[in-house]
């Protein structure tokens, strides 16, 4: 599955997309990771990435209810979705960050498959909403 950004990608609103193109970039930097077979470097890519998408996904309920966009749902994916690297976090904890070839292709099919699916098909929905506001809206002003 190709991890690059493309236009086709675009949901329509400036920071979903940047915060999108950075979780691809950080899911590229995994596989990297994993083919080099380091677990410590694992771990710590992982973490950037838990961070990285809990911001995104705080960011995504803020415009989406500014947007008056209906998120239980999407909030639903999102939760899994943390749930997730929660379990593969105690996975790497319990196996000393030491994975057969195939747990480590399990790992980043899982979140290769997200990340694509994530915006392609979760955050697509949120697309006709976000094209009646500017590229560049923000519900508050301001995003950190």
């Amino acid at each position: 599955m190709e991890l690059t950004w493309s236009n086709q990608m675009s949901v329509g609103n400036e920071t979903i997309d940047s915060e999108h193109k950075v979780i691809l970039d950080l899911v590229k930097d995994i596989s990297r990771v994993i083919g080099e077979k380091d677990g410590a470097l694992f771990s710590l890519a992982l973490n950037q990435l838990e961070d990285v998408t809990r911001k995104h996904f705080e960011h995504e309920e803020k415009i989406a209810q500014a947007i008056h966009f209906p998120f239980e749902e999407h909030n639903l994916e999102h939760q899994y979705i943390l749930g997730e690297f929660l379990i593969i976090k105690e996975e790497l904890a319990d196996s000393q960050s030491r994975w057969s070839e195939s747990v480590a292709e399990h790992y980043l099919e899982f979140l290769t498959t997200w990340a694509i699916d994530h915006v392609m098909e979760d955050d697509m929905k949120m697309k006709p909403f976000l094209e009646t506001y500017p590229y560049d809206f923000k519900p508050d002003g301001s995003m950190s």
